[in-house]
């Protein structure tokens, strides 16, 4: 069978954390920075306080809103074919997230991130096994500052035939890329084919800003799919306990559900989770710690109470380098993100706190990943797998190795076929030239970008998504 969903909350803990929420909300609700969402808020019966720009939401209202949200997200190719569907049961992967930096070599000294970078993680992404969506990696330093993210999902469209997971806090860049999004598809409405995905965040504790929740309204009324994604700090800008922080979290959340859904209602919602704690002793966010891998078996519980699909942060680590820290970190916010039920686990390629990216470590986390999505397929036990009559015919002293069930089984996945793990004894892997991992994780990124692109987007596209990017530059006075 397969393995059981990691679980960390009972139904009543959840029912707790749920009805505290609604309290939150109802009694000193959010901050929301824009007049233009009071003024809907207003109409749609919730408390609005204009002056201190506080929404309050009432009870029924919230569950109103929870009653109109999709548990069944479709995600497309830029081709406009079926990429995977989140909520189906599937564990789906994406790289990324929003770095800045790239490792410069294995010291842990670290440059600033350029569109190449981009480019040749689109393109390792766009072959990697395990990768089903790209995510912007870092945001390039060598184009223009306010236009960053738009030349970086420019970089993605352009090498990987993939679904795209950005993020932004403006409603002009937001706008520009659902425009891009559009030209790839060759549709003028992306709600029912959308190869993007776009992440906002509240600013904890439960306060919307301005360019973030207007963002939030234009991803809305286009219809395509929005990760609601709080990021609260353990004891800085939540309570310091586990729970208390679950909590903050839930009430952003479902803030975000709330007014999305009063202004489009059935708009598909994907329950967000980046947890951080914070070291004290040296005034730092972290994520690879054991208390955020709790947290993200929690976010998959809630978002499950909802009956829609979750998102967490993985595989995660705060090193710095290619090192033992980042193997165990990883593996373990991999497994809890996974087996923890989350459909979907954002930041392949990454380290150092979500501050540096590797295409080594890109390669890395896909072999994470199909290390733990076996481990979680479990041991399947039937008749055939159990291979009495085989077994019997064998006999004592006798071999399996010629057998018609092990020749069989040999590609059924029964055993995990690994890229770069080491699986040789000692003298064969001194004869390979003694590689380590991360060596072994360079030769194959050399190899797939020697390849180049393997889905180029066709020229007119490309010049059409180069001309959006000139049009906001030259509309931001750039």
């Amino acid at each position: 069978m397969q393995l059981t969903d990691l679980k960390v909350l009972s139904e009543s803990e959840i029912e707790m954390i749920h009805e505290n929420s609604l309290i939150i909300l109802e009694s000193v609700g959010v901050r929301v920075e824009s007049k233009k969402i009071l003024d809907l808020m207003y109409q749609k019966g919730c408390l609005v306080d204009f002056k201190n720009e506080r929404i309050c939401f009432p009870r029924d209202i919230v569950e109103k809103s929870l009653s109109t949200l999709p548990n069944k997200i479709p995600i497309y190719q830029r081709d406009g074919n079926l990429a995977f569907v989140l909520g189906d049961g599937g564990r789906y992967c994406v790289s990324g997230h929003n770095a800045v930096f790239v490792l410069e070599d294995e010291t842990g000294i670290r440059r600033n991130s350029t569109l190449k970078d981009v480019e040749s993680f689109a393109v390792l992404s766009d072959v990697l096994s395990e990768v089903d969506m790209v995510g912007v990696p870092v945001m390039p330093q060598d184009v223009t500052p306010q236009t960053t993210l738009l030349y970086a999902v420019r970089a993605i469209l352009e090498n990987s035939i993939k679904p795209i997971f950005f993020s932004s806090e403006s409603e002009v860049i937001n706008q520009a890329i659902i425009d891009m999004g559009k030209v790839v598809t060759g549709r003028e409405n992306l709600s029912a084919c959308s190869p993007i995905i776009s992440q906002l965040s509240p600013t904890s504790p439960l306060y919307w800003e301005k360019g973030a929740i207007e963002a939030l309204y234009i991803v809305v009324q286009e219809g395509i799919p929005l990760d609601l994604l709080p990021q609260p700090i353990a004891g800085v800008t939540a309570p310091y306990t586990l729970a208390g922080l679950l909590t903050v979290h839930n009430a952003e959340v479902l803030s975000g559900i709330v007014i999305s859904q009063l202004i489009r209602p059935g708009t598909p919602i994907i329950y967000g989770a980046a947890w951080t704690t914070y070291e004290m002793k040296q005034a730092n966010v972290l994520i690879g710690r054991p208390e955020s891998s709790l947290l993200r078996i929690a976010g998959a519980q809630m978002a499950h109470h909802y009956n829609i699909p979750s998102h967490t942060t993985a595989p995660d680590s705060d090193s710095n380098r290619h090192d033992e820290q980042v193997a165990w970190e990883k593996m373990l916010s991999t497994i809890a993100g996974l087996i923890g039920a989350n459909d979907m686990i954002v930041n392949l390629g990454m380290f150092g706190t979500g501050m540096t990216i590797s295409l080594e470590q890109l390669v890395m986390d896909n072999e994470i990943c199909r290390i733990a999505k076996r481990f979680h397929k479990g041991i399947e036990v039937n008749e055939d797998t159990i291979a009495l009559n085989t077994i019997l015919q064998v006999g004592p002293q006798g071999e399996f190795l010629t057998t018609e069930h092990t020749l069989r089984h040999l590609r059924t996945g029964e055993h995990v076929v690994l890229d770069i793990s080491n699986g040789a004894n000692y003298e064969v892997w001194k004869q390979r030239g003694a590689k380590s991992t991360t060596e072994k994780a360079r030769d194959f990124v050399s190899s797939k970008l020697l390849q180049g692109n393997q889905h180029p987007l066709p020229p007119d596209k490309q010049k059409e998504i180069r001309s959006i990017i000139n049009q906001y530059e030259r509309g931001m006075g750039l």
